[in-house]
């Protein structure tokens, strides 16, 4: 990677199934076998039932703006000079606890009018061989 190219991430064992889902631009989440708990991070045990299976579905990519900021500078050259970015944590209406950090793609003339509760849907980039899910406004 360039210095001046936006980072792309890696796929690990344990979050392989998410980035194969997005490649497919579908939102893919784990799922506790035993509670149907969905979780944005893999886990080794569920939080809910302490349950240690798990498998992976398709979630709609509808939720809500539990929280959001406005990221004005960043550290990293990829992203210089492309203006704030607004990174929001989504409350996924399958599931209240399950909260995704993702870009939430606005224009600036948007900014005042963010909330939280706002509703979103998942929309994906392709960057590379990895598609990245970030959000819209619905």
């Amino acid at each position: 990677m360039g210095a001046d190219e936006k980072p792309i991430p890696v796929a690990t064992d344990q979050d392989r199934p998410y980035w194969e889902g997005a490649k497919e631009h579908k939102l893919v989440l784990q799922r506790c076998t035993s509670c149907s708990l969905l979780s944005a991070e893999p886990r080794v045990v569920c939080p809910r039932c302490q349950g240690t299976e798990f498998d992976w579905t398709q979630v709609s990519g509808r939720g809500v703006i539990h929280s959001y900021g406005i990221l004005r500078q960043s550290p990293a050259p990829g992203f210089r000079g492309e203006g704030p970015v607004v990174l929001v944590k989504v409350q996924i209406d399958e599931e209240p606890t399950c909260r995704i950090t993702a870009n939430l793609l606005v224009d600036e003339s948007q900014y005042d009018d963010l909330d939280l509760d706002l509703p979103v849907e998942v929309t994906f980039e392709d960057r590379g061989d990895v598609t990245l899910p970030q959000f819209k406004l619905a």
